[in-house]
């Protein structure tokens, strides 16, 4: 008779499985140890994967001589690697809780200020002037449900962010990057991408987080722009891209009278004056076919 044995994980498996799981009761016992819970209104999901911790720490690309500002610590998961490797962290953490927790569990590490607040009024240009270095770097594993609010707080604050490691959920990363006329192609993208140049690093699965969100996420690099890549004046480009996509299914020829508030044949000639057909849909437009929309309406007279 052969016997059938069962395959057995390897011992590195079954080590890193259980350091895993001891994690993430630590940080379960750690926070029922003073009454607190994940808040879902506050969108927290922790990062219990210590090995997935140290490669969004070493995907940060960071050296001795980085302040880095870290959005959200929650519990601390990678607020002490960012430590080891910067000169400064200076940790955002809104949850009034967890900022309480983070200061006893972090209490001896040099090189970390816990601010209590909300980072969507935090001042990054003050904190770079305060911490004396023209650039900070941002790392964060943000909530869902303020991506948006934090994407525009940091593209506000540029000049002073050297580059922004964040954790978005899967979905919202694959809009940044859709391509014209694909489904996920919206004016988050075009938004984006004026101001940034995004990079994918690496998938994460729900699994890693406590408690398990419903979507996995992503981990995405974003680099700020010196100058944004096409000449268009700002307000006018955004306002005809906003227009486009709130009708995406109309025709650019509809979208443009409404949002620019001029009659048809004033929109048909500013497209002429574009180049552009405007039986297309704003869904199929690249960010230089949005530019040139808006030079042609600035040059016909279209205020901001």
């Amino acid at each position: 008779m052969i016997r059938r044995h069962e395959p057995r994980a390897s011992a590195y498996v079954r080590e890193r499985a259980a350091r895993e799981g001891s994690e993430a009761r630590r940080v379960k016992d750690a926070l029922s140890a003073r009454g607190l819970s994940p808040r879902k209104r506050f969108g927290q999901n922790f990062l219990i994967h210590d090995a997935l911790a140290e490669r969004i720490v070493e995907h940060a690309r960071l050296n001795e001589d980085d302040v880095v500002v870290e959005i959200g610590p929650g519990a601390g998961a990678l607020t002490p690697r960012l430590a080891r490797r910067a000169r400064r962290v200076i940790a955002v953490e809104k949850d009034t809780g967890l900022a309480s927790y983070l200061r006893e569990e972090l209490a001896e590490w040099r090189g970390i200020e816990l601010v209590e607040g909300d980072f969507l009024e935090f001042d990054l240009v003050r904190a770079a002037a305060d911490a004396g270095v023209p650039r900070l770097v941002v790392v964060g594993n943000i909530p869902y449900n303020i991506t948006t609010p934090i994407l525009e707080r940091l593209f506000e604050q540029s000049a002073v962010v050297r580059t922004a490691t964040l954790l978005v959920q899967k979905e919202y990363a694959e809009r940044l990057a859709a391509a014209a006329g694909s489904d996920a192609y919206g004016s988050l993208t075009v938004f984006a991408r004026y101001h940034a140049l995004l990079e994918p690093l690496m998938a994460v699965r729900a699994s890693a987080f406590w408690p398990r969100p419903d979507v996995d996420s992503m981990l995405v690099r974003v680099l700020p722009r010196e100058h944004p890549p096409v000449d268009a004046p700002e307000a006018l480009l955004f306002r005809i891209v906003r227009g486009a996509f709130q009708q995406r299914r109309k025709q650019l020829g509809n979208t443009l009278e409404g949002s620019l508030g001029r009659t048809r044949e004033a929109v048909d000639a500013i497209g002429r004056h574009a180049g552009i057909a405007l039986q297309r849909r704003g869904e199929t437009l690249t960010l230089e076919e949005f530019a040139r929309l808006a030079r042609a309406a600035a040059d016909a007279g279209v205020s901001p």
